[in-house]
């Protein structure tokens, strides 16, 4: 067996310093660079947390646990929606195609008839389309078929004591439409003279 001289034991020392990460020289772009050095930092945080307080490290697991739930929940939800939102307009096009056009006059006759037969529920959200096309031509709001009642009721640009009744109409609204509150024709008579034209632009 020969013995290793000292110059070989100091090349194999050389050769294991040199292998670590610290002495990789390949370029690694620079915003790389960083985000993995932001990774290894998190991730020393979170080791040192889950030894140093494991309670805490328990809730920001089950917060973040809770928070991607939210996330995809939203995310389905979205999809759902323009999912059914471009239904509606496929639908829409197909009338306008065959000469119809589904204007503020169109679902405003449109709401009249669900609640003529009784269709109260309906009836408000056809008149609410009413309105917000309404609002859409005045250049009051930008119309576009996936955004909810309460987004109209945000972006409107309308005179503060306007602005406030839009807002009451968008709270009846989903009162009647999601919390099952119930609606008589009267009071679908008043929500619809409430809605009715004219709007006014804000002061200046």
């Amino acid at each position: 067996m020969r013995l290793q001289e000292p110059g070989d034991r100091f090349r194999e020392t050389l050769d294991t310093v040199f292998a670590g990460p610290a002495y990789r020289w390949a370029e690694t772009p620079g915003p790389i660079r960083v985000l993995r050095e932001w990774w290894e930092r998190l991730g020393d945080w979170l080791r040192a947390l889950r030894a140093d307080n494991p309670l805490v490290y328990r809730f920001l697991v089950i917060g973040l646990l809770v928070a991607l739930l939210l996330v995809l929940a939203h995310a389905g939800w979205a999809v759902w929606r323009t999912a059914r939102y471009a239904a509606r307009d496929d639908g829409g096009v197909r009338d306008r195609a065959a000469g119809e056009a589904r204007d503020a006059a169109w679902y405003a006759r449109a709401a009249d008839a669900a609640a003529a037969g009784g269709r109260l529920v309906e009836a408000l959200q056809l008149a609410f389309l009413a309105v917000a096309m309404t609002l859409h031509d005045q250049g009051a709001v930008q119309y576009h078929a996936s955004k909810t009642p309460a987004e109209y009721a945000r972006e409107a640009r309308l005179s503060a004591g306007d602005r406030e009744r839009l807002r009451a109409l968008v709270r009846a609204l989903y009162a009647h439409v999601f919390g099952a509150r119930p609606i008589d024709l009267e009071e679908y008579r008043r929500w619809r003279a409430a809605g009715a034209p004219p709007w006014h632009a804000p002061a200046g």
